[in-house]
Parts: structure tokens; sequence; C-alpha cells
């Protein structure tokens, strides 16, 4: 949910598995040298480079590149340098040092004072949770950094700085930052066909320029899936997001390579904890109805991780005494559902969101949930909202009452759980969902970092999720790049999560 890449609200458990119109025109476009990325403008972007307006996780795809961030995120999950050097947290207390020589592609020199106004400039965007709780920013000295925090949570707003919370517009052109932004990332704002283009240049006072070894970067809009591996195909990009099933025939492509990543996004169905899902016996009947296998086989191509709770197995926060708590069991469903209603014949309504489009693997998936979740004895109907629409949709007008998507990643955990169920966060107020006794755990664990005590807590949090059936996780989805192999040379690197930007440090050549 980010720093993260994943904000805690639309981030948290939209999804933007992305897929819309194929691309326009084939054969070309583009700047000669650039590399040409498929991008849905459609369902991920917001129409906003501006921090403080931006309204969705996936922006960061594209604005990532331009302004860079406080802090990076490795693909491992482990916090690194960024524009801020170091950092640390005493109490509610958080300092940051920044880079030193490191110029806006305007001229204006990064330092203490525009990291406060930018700061503060974002904080202004609602949907940012962590910049919330920032009382206060001082400017020690030109490269340190003071942040006053609301409590001592800290961690949380670190790893939010790996994300839009820590993209800093240069101060002189805040005013602009909407359509013509202006950062300190590797590459800089050229030209936006609004819905079809973006275009990039290689940022030639970049920090860093040494590991980017692009002319620049042309954002293309174009659907993954079929659409994406039919835009790859007829040269009208280098490289794409594919879904699962693209993965086959493109990898046995030999003109194609696919880089693969696994993530903590997931396979989800969603509750509204509104009736019938205020009724524990309701939400268990659903876990027990859902034949998660059958989801991952068809959705995932089997490529993934069945969940059986909210972290895969490679997480410290993964609990394997839960691992079997819910198995595939229709005849446990029904019986549940005829306890929750006193009786047999008792058959809740669901009205399940999906992201539409034409998504395919959400198609899937909503069909397949459908199919079960019927069989079992509810009443269940499908309403189809635009990727870039459910935060207002879903959750701001409370259409529908489920929610089955692709849940996005959080690098840190404890944050993963805070952002659907922690008090005052966006998608826990909209899902009626607060709850003071996970709010308390996870608290506890962001005081306490990145410990063995956070972990423990952590795990206490996800079972206490998963014995009250607070979420139905269903499985955990790598995330596919595909790419042409005559076109793109050097390492290429699938994204780490649905919207986190692709490592291009690895590409050392495109051939326009």
């Amino acid at each position: 949910m980010s720093s993260r890449n994943v904000t805690p609200w639309i981030g948290l458990l939209v999804v933007l598995s992305l897929t819309l119109a194929a691309c326009s025109g084939g054969g070309g476009g583009g700047t000669a040298g650039n590399l040409r990325v498929g991008y849905d403008f459609s369902s991920q972007f917001t129409n906003t480079f501006d921090p403080a307006k931006s309204s969705g996780n996936c922006d960061s795809i594209v604005t990532a590149p331009i302004y860079d961030t406080l802090i990076h995120l490795s693909a491992g999950g482990s916090l690194d340098p960024g524009l801020a050097t170091s950092w640390s947290i005493q109490g509610d207390i958080i300092t940051l040092h920044l880079r030193p020589g490191v110029k806006f592609s305007d001229g204006e020199a990064f330092n203490a004072n525009a990291v406060k106004l930018g700061l503060l400039h974002n904080k202004k965007n609602t949907t940012l949770d962590e910049l919330a709780n920032i009382n206060a920013v001082t400017v020690v000295n030109p490269l340190t950094v003071r942040i006053t925090y609301a409590n001592n949570t800290g961690i949380e707003l670190l790893y939010g700085l790996t994300s839009r919370e820590g993209e800093i517009p240069a101060p002189k052109d805040l005013n602009k930052a909407n359509s013509a932004p202006v950062g300190a990332g590797p590459f800089t704002f050229v030209s936006y066909r609004s819905g079809s283009e973006l275009v990039l240049k290689a940022n030639p006072d970049y920090w860093d320029k040494s590991a980017y070894h692009l002319k620049g970067i042309d954002f293309i809009e174009v659907g993954v899936g079929p659409p994406g591996v039919t835009a790859l195909e007829s040269n009208a990009v280098d490289m794409v997001p594919v879904e699962a099933e693209s993965y086959d025939p493109v990898i046995h492509t030999p003109t194609y390579g696919v880089a693969v990543a696994q993530s903590t996004a997931y396979l989800e169905f969603q509750f509204r904890l509104t009736a019938p899902f205020d009724n524990v016996l309701v939400r268990q009947a659903v876990e027990y109805a859902i034949d998660r296998a059958k989801v991952n086989q068809v959705v995932n191509a089997g490529q993934g991780e069945v969940a059986t709770q909210t972290f895969p197995k490679n997480s410290p926060g993964y609990d394997p005494s839960i691992a079997g708590l819910y198995p595939y069991d229709p005849a446990k469903a029904k019986q549940l559902l005829a306890q929750a209603g006193d009786g047999p014949g008792h058959s809740p309504s669901i009205l399940m969101v999906i992201p539409g489009g034409n998504i395919t693997a959400m198609e899937e998936q909503g069909s397949i949930l459908q199919s079960e979740l019927t069989a079992v004895g509810f009443k269940v109907a499908i309403s189809r909202v635009l990727g870039s629409n459910v935060e207002a949709d879903y959750y701001i007008s409370r259409t529908g009452n489920a929610f089955a998507a692709e849940h996005l990643g959080d690098a840190y955990p404890p944050d993963q759980l805070y952002d659907n169920f922690g008090k005052f966060q966006f998608v826990a107020i909209y899902n009626d969902a607060e709850n003071q006794t996970l709010t308390t755990l996870l608290l506890d664990a962001f005081a306490d970092g990145a410990t063995a005590q956070t972990w423990a807590l952590t795990k206490q949090a996800d079972d206490y999720v998963m014995q009250n059936a607070l979420d139905a996780p269903i499985a955990f989805a790598p995330q596919f790049m595909a790419y042409s192999k005559s076109r793109v040379h050097g390492v290429v690197h699938a994204q780490t999560d649905i919207c986190n930007p692709p490592d291009l440090t690895g590409i050392t050549s495109v051939t326009g």
C-alpha cells in the first residue's frame, strides 16, 4: 500500500492490473534511440505529474524518473540512499541528510529548503497518509532536514519516501508541476500528449547519471496482455509489462525475452464490513468457498504462490501456523452460511466491484469468484470500475460491498495491514474496517522499526486478520516484463510490484 509504492488507499489494494486499448499505431513512433515502454495511461495514470494532486500509486511509474525519490527501495525491500544519503529516527524526530551537489533540472539547488517546501507541498495530498503525520519540517542546515512526526512510527514515513511522498518538485516550478514537472531525477520532462505518449530525455546533471545509458524514455499508451504483445510484435514498443497469460507464448518466441520478479502483490477478495460482511460467519464462508489453487492456475498461469494469508512464505510477517486455516471446502462454506442465517436458504447479496476496461486477469478472477460464491449460496453481481476511478467509485462513493482485484504489495509488512485496518487510514475508513486491536499491534510494530519484535507483532496482526476473516488473499502475483531482444540490450528487470517503476539501470542500449 508506498513508499512501498502502494500507498494507503487506492494503492493499498486496488490493482490497476492494467490492460485496455491496444497501442495506437504500430511500427515506430517515439524518439529514435529512446526506450519505448508500454504504459496504460487510461487505467494507470491519474493525469497529473504533481505529487500533491496524484491519486494513484501507478502514477509513480512515470513520475519517479522525473523526480527521483528521497529514499530508494531495493528489489529485496530494503531502504537505500537516494536523494537522501542517510537518516535516523529518535522518538518522533526523523532526520534526513541530503546528497550534496545535487541540482534540479532547472538549475536550482536541491537542498534542505527545497525538501521542506516539497514535503509540505505533497502533504496537501490527503491520500498520502504518511505525510499527514508530519507536524513540522525544520531546516537544520543546507543538507539536513528535521521532521517532527505526530508519533514514533517514523519508519512508515521512511518507506513512504521511496514513492510519491518522496518525489520533490523544484520550488520555483511548484505551480506547474501538474503539467510541466521539474525534478532532480535521471530524466527530464519533454512533452505529454494526454492519454497517449509521454516523452522524457536523459538528465545530464543527474547525480548518478553513470548508472543510466538511455537517451530518453517514451511511455506509450498500450494495454498489457495480448494488446501489449501485439504492440511489441509491431515494433510500437520495446518493452511492456505483460500478464501471466502472455508469459508462455512470449518466452517461447526466440526474438523476445521476459524478465520475472516475485512480488508481495496478491489477488484478493476484499470485504466492506457492512452487511452481510459484518458477520464473521459470512466472511468465513467466503474464505472456504474460494478455490485459490484454481484462481492461481487460471489468472497467474500457475506461476504465483497460493495465498494462505496476507504475506508470502518469504516474508518476515508470514506465520506457518495459520497456513491451513481455510482450505477449499464448499460444504463448510454452505454450513457457515446457513448458520449465519439461522437455517438453509440464506442467500446474502454481494455486489462485487472489479477493475474494468477489459482487464483479462480481473475478468477471469471475477468470473471464478462469482461462480464459486454462487455455488455455496451467495447472490453475486459484478460491477466494473475503471482502475483510475476505484478510489472515487468503490471507496468514497461506496459502490458495492466487496472488491476483487490485485492488492498492491508493501515492502514493509506492518504497513500493508495498517493501510487496510488502521485507525484513520483511507481504505479502512471506507471499508468500515478500522480496528483498534490491529491499530495498537501495528503501531507497536512501527515503533520497533524492523526487529524480531516487529515481525512477531506483525504475525500477531496477520493471525488476527485471518482468524477473523477480515481479508481473503487468494494468490501472490509475479510481475512480467516482455522485451525485444533485438532492440533492448543489457539486463532487463521486471517491476517488483504492480505500481513500482521498472529499474532501467540494467539496460545498456536501445536501437531505435
